[in-house]
């Protein structure tokens, strides 16, 4: 997949761009990176990285549902350790269904706040933000 696709496509998620930022992201040691694709339409990317307690799924975004819990389930099964954990966003539904579906429960609760108008940015597809740090 061109990486120009993959940072068009992170922008509709992130309201700025971040394109060295995202290159890094995707190919640091240790990350799988995995998109899904339908009659050469981009419909899902997703990031699974080690971390100390489990393995962090982020970004995740997906046009669907079952998008997501695809792309949720082909990264769960490069993960190094059992454990599997994303940071689901609660302004998408979808998202938070789809974590308890899969077995995910709550461990805690942030809020994103911004100064100025909250960006524009397409929510129903946002199932996972990249980290607590970094959004």
């Amino acid at each position: 997949m061109p990486f120009d696709l993959l940072a068009a496509y992170d922008r509709r998620y992130f309201p700025a761009a971040r394109d060295t930022f995202l290159a890094a992201w995707l190919t640091a040691p240790g990350r799988t990176a995995l998109v899904a694709v339908r009659d050469g339409e981009l419909q899902g990317l997703g990031v699974l990285r080690a971390c100390r307690a489990a393995s962090r799924i982020g970004p995740l975004y997906a046009a669907s549902p079952a998008v997501a819990a695809s792309l949720v389930s082909a990264l769960a099964a490069t993960a190094p350790d059992t454990a599997v954990a994303i940071d689901v966003p609660d302004v998408n539904p979808a998202a938070v269904r789809l974590a308890g579906e899969l077995g995910l429960t709550p461990s805690f609760d942030t809020a994103r706040m911004y100064s100025g108008p909250e960006p524009a940015i397409d929510r129903p597809g946002l199932y996972g933000i990249t980290s607590l740090e970094l959004g």
